[in-house]
């Protein structure tokens, strides 16, 4: 199976802004602010709980930037 990984300058250029992240096989979305990208392998979501959601970026199937 080939698994395509989100470009790592894609998602620098949507750092600080509100997005919504869909995970594989997980029926929920994640929402917040793409606070920050670990190890380009592991993106930092803080939701407006001021919660932090780790998530892989291998696992990540849509991420959409909110306006």
């Amino acid at each position: 199976m080939i698994q395509a990984l989100i470009p790592k300058d894609v998602l620098e250029k949507i750092l600080n802004n509100y997005v919504y992240v869909y995970v594989k096989n997980i029926s929920r979305e994640f929402g917040g602010v793409l606070k920050t990208i670990l190890d380009d392998k592991i993106i930092v979501v803080e939701d407006k709980n001021n919660n932090l959601n780790y998530i892989p970026i291998s696992e990540i199937s849509v991420i959409t930037e909110r306006r």
